[in-house]
Order: C-alpha cells, then sequence, then structure tokens
C-alpha cells in the first residue's frame, strides 16, 4: 500500500486535502500530511505549525467553524501544487483570499505556505 501511494500526483493529494477540508473531515484531512509537515506565512515565514501534532490542533479548532474553501485555479509542476482560494467562514465572518502552495512527496504534503489577504466583501 505505501508504494501505491506514493506514486499518488501531487494533484490528487492536494484535490483530496480540499475536498476534507471542505468537509471539515479531521481524520481524513491529517492522514494527507506527512508526520514532518510544516505551514507557514509565506509572508513573513513564520511557522504556523510544525508537525501533525500542532497542525491538528490548528485545524480541530478551524473545522469547528463553516469554513470553506472555494478553488479559483490550481497550478501544478511536478510535486508542487499552487491554489488560488477564497476561503469563507473564518471567524467573525471572515473572508480570505489565499495563495496556497503545497509540497508533496511520497502520497503526502510535507509543506505548506499560505498568503492571506482579507477580501473586501
Amino acid at each position: 500500500m505505501a508504494a501505491a501511494q506514493a506514486d499518488v500526483p501531487a494533484e490528487v493529494v492536494v484535490q483530496r486535502q480540499l475536498e476534507a477540508y471542505n468537509a471539515r473531515d479531521l481524520e481524513a484531512f491529517m492522514d494527507l500530511l506527512s508526520e514532518q509537515c510544516v505551514a507557514t506565512d509565506a509572508v513573513t515565514g513564520a511557522v504556523l505549525g510544525a508537525g501533525k501534532a500542532e497542525l491538528r490542533k490548528r485545524y480541530e479548532s478551524r473545522f469547528q467553524t463553516e469554513v470553506h474553501s472555494e478553488l479559483l485555479g490550481r497550478l501544478c509542476l511536478g510535486n508542487v501544487v499552487v491554489d488560488r482560494e477564497i476561503i469563507t467562514g473564518l471567524p467573525d465572518a471572515g473572508v480570505a483570499d489565499c495563495l496556497a502552495t503545497y509540497h508533496c512527496s511520497g502520497g503526502k504534503i510535507q509543506k505548506m505556505e499560505f498568503v492571506w489577504q482579507p477580501r473586501k466583501q
């Protein structure tokens, strides 16, 4: 099974992650992250979460809201996928524009980088 999972294209891994995010399915979402996955703010370089335990806490909280990601576009090159998204359901009825870059290997997301900007409504 591990060999088959390692052959999963990055675009498929990221699509599954998006579907799990929108379903707020924490277990399915976490299953797509590597044990050492790191999430960063791509503008400041701040680490948002390092390792599955930290990321689980972040997304456990996030999935308690009506969060939803609308995919506007996707670019893929090798093991890197860049999604352009609108995120709704954030705290205080927040909406954000987001560029999310995913680095995948072995059928798992190894690194996530985000550029966020509040969306003017």
